[in-house]
């Protein structure tokens, strides 16, 4: 847990005329941080048909990308997102037609004539299947998905996660805040208010202890076999973190 704190302890003495004098307050600045196993994964890659015509290349994609889908759903079974919300379809000329957007514009006989068609669309899926990951990049390399990666870990709601941090925060600011007060020879009073990194005033009511997301949730039975099953794959994500920083105000008890 890393912790930041800056402490400042205000003390505002009555002058002459003045009504009520404010009373004596410790702020304290801190941070803490909740690490979180991730329970959701992206992966990314790219489909491509190519073909003669048009019609052909953007044939090719779709029955790419059918098998793609049946592939993908064997290994995942429902615990998947598939997305593809860009598409692109480019003309092939030969390497010696220099036509490009950048130079002298050609037209399309000769040399410079149309000779086939690339269609491609990247595509992403979300899964909860953290465990199969690696596994899944492989089997979308099989089934003819370019430049299959592994985008990333991360948490579908970190609200228990953000919880957790929260309340490490407030033991780091009590601690300090305590520390800062004894120092003075005082003694630390309530907690008068708490604010996030944005001034915003946080509730303080919390819970104890909570489990994490990856916990609170059973993991999904293990797929059926395949027919043939794909390469097996065995990653260790870094657990995800997640840090809440905030202001906290302490009285002072003379």
């Amino acid at each position: 847990m890393k912790l930041a704190v800056l402490a400042i302890i205000t003390a505002v003495s009555s002058s002459a005329g003045a009504q009520t004098p404010s009373p004596s307050q410790i702020l304290v600045s801190a941070s803490g941080t909740a690490k979180t196993p991730p329970d959701m994964v992206t992966v990314g890659f790219t489909l491509r048909g190519e073909g003669v015509t048009s019609d052909e290349a953007s044939s090719k994609l779709r029955d790419s990308s059918k098998a793609m889908r049946t592939g993908v759903a064997g290994l995942l079974q429902k615990a998947g997102e598939y997305h593809s919300s860009a598409l692109s379809i480019v003309q092939v000329r030969s390497k010696e037609c220099d036509a490009s957007s950048y130079g002298p514009q050609r037209l399309s006989t000769g040399s410079c004539a149309i000779i086939g068609y690339i269609a491609s669309m990247p595509v992403t899926i979300q899964t909860s299947r953290v465990a199969d990951a690696g596994t899944l990049v492989g089997l979308i390399s099989r089934l003819g998905g370019l430049d299959a990666n592994l985008r990333g870990f991360w948490l579908r709601d970190d609200t228990i996660a953000r919880r957790r941090a929260m309340q490490a925060a407030l033991v780091s600011a009590q601690t300090q805040a305590r520390s800062i007060a004894e120092g003075a020879g005082s003694k630390l009073g309530p907690l008068l208010r708490v604010q996030d990194a944005n001034y915003r005033e946080v509730t303080l009511k919390m819970p104890a202890t909570a489990q994490s997301a990856a916990e609170s949730v059973p993991p999904p039975p293990p797929p059926p076999p395949a027919p043939e099953e794909p390469v097996r794959l065995d990653l260790a994500p870094e657990p995800i973190q997640t840090t809440v920083r905030l202001m906290a105000a302490y009285g002072i008890d003379r």
